[in-house]
């Protein structure tokens, strides 16, 4: 199955409700490779899900880095939190010209579409709490 077709398949199973799917809108973004997630449960926060080489990346922005006060300190508390993530790492991804912390997870590329819905809301849950850091 290629990548356009995954993608509507996923988008396909959102619309209809057949998994247990985060409450969202989502967009098919071809140009990409890409769908986006607007989660309405999480304030219409976007999940970026994109399908690259050999795996899917799941992926949302937290904050641009110049929101937080004290980097050093911020980061030393994400590396100490980040154990108690699941399914997430937290990252540095440079974001037009601005850099952002943002969350991610990766999955192998023939996953299955629970595992792929696990991730998106494990973004989101991860993303929220980093960000009530930031404050």
């Amino acid at each position: 199955m290629n990548t356009q077709t995954r993608l509507e398949a996923i988008k396909h199973s959102v619309e209809q409700n057949e998994l247990n799917w985060p409450n969202a809108d989502i967009t098919l973004d071809q140009d990409n490779d890409s769908l986006v997630f607007t989660l309405k449960d999480y304030g219409d926060l976007p999940v970026t899900l994109t399908h690259c080489e050999q795996e899917w990346l799941v992926m949302t922005e937290v904050a641009p880095t110049s929101a937080v006060e004290n980097i050093h300190t911020f980061n030393d508390a994400l590396l100490r939190l980040g154990m108690t993530l699941p399914l997430v790492s937290v990252g540095i991804h440079t974001l037009g010209d601005e850099d952002y912390y943002v969350v991610y997870g990766q999955l192998f590329a023939d996953c299955k579409l629970e595992a792929i819905s696990a991730e998106v809301e494990a973004c989101a849950q991860a993303a929220l709490e980093i960000a009530d850091l930031i404050g």
